[in-house]
């Protein structure tokens, strides 16, 4: 290998690691702040003077962790490969993460800190109407 591949190599190297660090991947409701779905996902996710707790993105990120950890790395590892691009890693890695979440929810492990919910049988967040779990999306920004 002469030194104009290296350099070449080094540079597309650089260039994808340079577009990766300016990717942002937001997933969760994605949408308007003002919408009725964001309010009652961010009442659930973060819990109100009246409702407990019930997280479902940061809960399912940390039971996951290894694996997104996984989907991470992988897709990074594409990208370094030429594989893939950068823009394309992050969007697998955004849909695979918004799968994560919604996979979490169906397995019903959204559970409340407090007893105060044990009037409903149910602790999926399909129970409000709004059907929170179709709504989980990611978007990517940068």
């Amino acid at each position: 290998m002469d030194v104009s591949t290296i350099l070449s190599d080094f540079e597309r190297l650089k260039a994808n690691c340079e577009q990766m660090a300016g990717k942002k991947i937001i997933v969760g409701i994605v949408g308007s702040a003002d919408s009725e779905v964001i309010k009652i996902a961010q009442a659930h996710e973060y819990g109100t003077g009246r409702l407990p707790e019930r997280s479902f993105i940061r809960a399912s990120f940390d039971a996951e962790q290894e694996q997104l950890c996984e989907i991470v790395s992988g897709q990074v590892n594409r990208v370094l490969s030429n594989k893939t691009s950068p823009e394309a890693a992050a969007n697998a890695i955004g849909a695979q993460a918004a799968q994560l979440v919604q996979n979490f929810i169906d397995s019903n492990r959204v559970k409340p800190q407090s007893d105060f919910s044990k009037k409903t049988q149910h602790t999926t967040l399909f129970e409000t109407g709004t059907h929170i779990r179709d709504r989980i999306a990611y978007k990517v920004e940068g």
